[in-house]
């Protein structure tokens, strides 16, 4: 691809040499016939040295003999950059693969990407523009929405509701059964898992269907790899939890929240419009809305956090001054 192409697709300009670019390249690792994206200043001085090609801010400085494409804002240029050399994955093709097996009263658009050895079972319909990856189970009365993607051996159990433009990652398991126990039996789980539309779970999530009712996940949330949501949890729109973390059942998140990695909610618990969850925090308790929690087991309000570091890190400094008193008082 020339440089001229990208700098057009990405709304800068072109300065120095129209150069074929192969790929692109991190800055410090970026080389002749590459394209690195300087988005730090502190990369700069290596991505000059590198010999390949970049796109800058409008006022980093450059030699002329290095071909640059400028732009008004690097960060906002950086996500066109990545779709132009981005590859996307070709689960299917459009139509049915000779070997997935359609039951008698499913239904798949003919617009649908069905992949080998997928089964789709009666009951459950398939959407226009929907892609399901080879391996893949969707179970009786699932509903998977218009352009929503089901990676490599994804798991649907039954009258699970997918919407629109929903990314289901490998391996990922939605409406299995909770993990609900009375005089230690199973309860039977009667209810179903619902995705709103533009959702994406990372691999290795699972999400347990309801007793009652549903687990529902709010529309446009992100959730990383091997996260597990128990049943009957009710997640808000537009929340993030970065991967390995997991949530109680019965708990509410409300919408906005953002939870770093390895956060562990218990079981009926809330945790409020807009809260920062840090990464390694244990919550047993309500969060109120807007609030930043951290330290992890068990995690505070934030200021808490802080005033309970400045307290440990003043008694070691009292125990330091303890110790060199008590010493000058036995050698007199």
């Amino acid at each position: 691809m020339l440089l001229s192409e990208i700098a057009r697709q990405v709304g800068g300009h072109l300065e120095g040499p129209d150069l074929e670019i192969q790929r692109l390249a991190a800055p410090d690792r970026a080389g002749p016939g590459e394209l690195a994206v300087v988005r730090e200043a502190r990369y700069l001085e290596v991505a000059l040295a590198s010999g390949a090609a970049l796109i800058l801010d409008e006022t980093s400085p450059c030699p002329d003999t290095i071909s640059r494409i400028r732009v008004s804002a690097v960060h906002q240029a950086w996500p066109r950059v990545l779709a132009l050399f981005d590859e996307r994955e070709t689960w299917a093709g459009v139509g049915v693969h000779p070997s997935a097996t359609i039951e008698a009263g499913a239904q798949v658009d003919p617009t649908a990407s069905v992949g080998a050895y997928v089964l789709v079972c009666r009951g459950a319909r398939v959407a226009a523009g929907a892609v399901i990856a080879p391996y893949c189970y969707v179970g009786e009365g699932v509903e998977v929405g218009p352009r929503t993607v089901l990676e490599p051996r994804v798991t649907l159990y039954r009258n699970t509701w997918l919407g629109a433009d929903c990314k289901i990652g490998a391996g990922s398991v939605l409406g299995v059964a909770g993990f609900g126990f009375q005089n230690g039996e199973r309860l039977p789980h009667t209810g179903r898992v619902v995705l709103e539309d533009g959702v994406e779970l990372g691999a290795n999530c699972v999400v347990q269907r309801s007793v009652v009712g549903e687990t529902r996940i709010g529309a446009r949330s992100k959730i990383g790899d091997l996260t597990d949501i128990g049943h009957n949890v009710q997640i808000g729109k537009g929340v993030v939890m970065v991967g390995s973390s997991a949530i109680g059942g019965s708990s509410v998140v409300e919408d906005d929240v953002l939870m770093g990695g390895w956060v562990v909610l218990s079981d009926h618990v809330r945790i409020g419009k807009g809260a920062r969850l840090t990464g390694g925090s244990g919550i047993s308790k309500d969060v109120p809305p807007g609030e930043t929690w951290a330290g992890g087991i068990p995690a505070q309000p934030l200021r808490k956090h802080w005033r309970r570091l400045a307290v440990l890190d003043w008694l070691a400094t009292a125990e330091r001054s303890l110790r060199q008193f008590l010493k000058e008082q036995l050698q007199k």
